[in-house]
């Protein structure tokens, strides 16, 4: 199976604080895998390096076929993001954030527009949650909103931090699902942080766990019972 991300041998420090040591790991083509970890283990840094969006100290990263990618401008389309703290853009209604990435690549703005309502309805908010802005939306929605963005487009490789945080189980067991089905609908690939532990192998075709800078664990997520980790223990 070919891979659709491959990051090897990477380190990323923040003057005396190395977040990131040799960090190994591959997700296959057409995957969801889970990312977990303790708190503060580097799980967002890593998500954002493996955006492009740090300056590696060491190591490579491989994306979507491009070997040892340096410039990522070309890639960008083709990759999702959801970050930790959303990074909605507060002087863009909701749906104007989601249809942003559809219009940089060239989407005329009622397309745009009716995309992104489309995909606002899918994470299960309503037309007057999208024409409103962000600072008048719960954390949830706004994180509801942040996955809506991600998803715009059909991405080939989504990179989502916690995308379930704050949500009731039934709404965040709808949001995976749809994560879900993009994947397989698109053959895209998902490297998902997650802080829920419980039922990793229902949910996730692979895990990674990464703990103090290194990933201490990676796999199918059927063969979690081969991992001696206390996270793993719980799942």
């Amino acid at each position: 199976m070919s891979q659709a991300l491959s990051i090897r041998g990477i380190a990323k420090s923040f003057g005396d604080n190395h977040v990131l040591r040799d960090v190994n790991l591959a997700l296959p083509e057409g995957s969801t895998t889970a990312l977990i970890g303790p708190s503060a283990s580097g799980k967002s840094v890593l998500l954002k390096c493996a955006a492009g969006l740090l300056r590696l100290d060491a190591g490579q990263i491989d994306v979507l076929g491009q070997q040892d990618v340096h410039d990522w401008q070309a890639l960008r389309p083709r990759i999702g993001v959801l970050f930790q703290r959303n990074a909605l853009f507060d002087s863009m209604r909701v749906w104007q954030n989601v249809a942003f990435p559809l219009m940089r690549r060239g989407t005329v703005a009622k397309a745009a527009r009716a995309e992104a309502f489309e995909l606002l309805e899918q994470v299960g908010l309503a037309a007057r949650a999208g024409e409103g802005w962000p600072k008048d939306l719960s954390g949830g929605m706004q994180k509801r909103a942040a996955l809506a963005r991600a998803l715009a487009g059909s991405p080939d490789l989504l990179l989502l931090d916690d995308p379930t945080a704050g949500l009731d189980p039934v709404l965040a067991s709808s949001v995976e699902q749809l994560i879900r089905y993009s994947v397989n609908r698109h053959n895209a690939t998902a490297l998902i942080i997650t802080a829920e532990v419980h039922r990793l192998a229902e949910r996730f075709d692979h895990v990674a766990v990464l703990d103090q800078g290194h990933v201490i664990w990676s796999g199918p997520a059927d063969k979690l019972d081969d991992s001696v980790h206390p996270l793993l223990q719980a799942a």
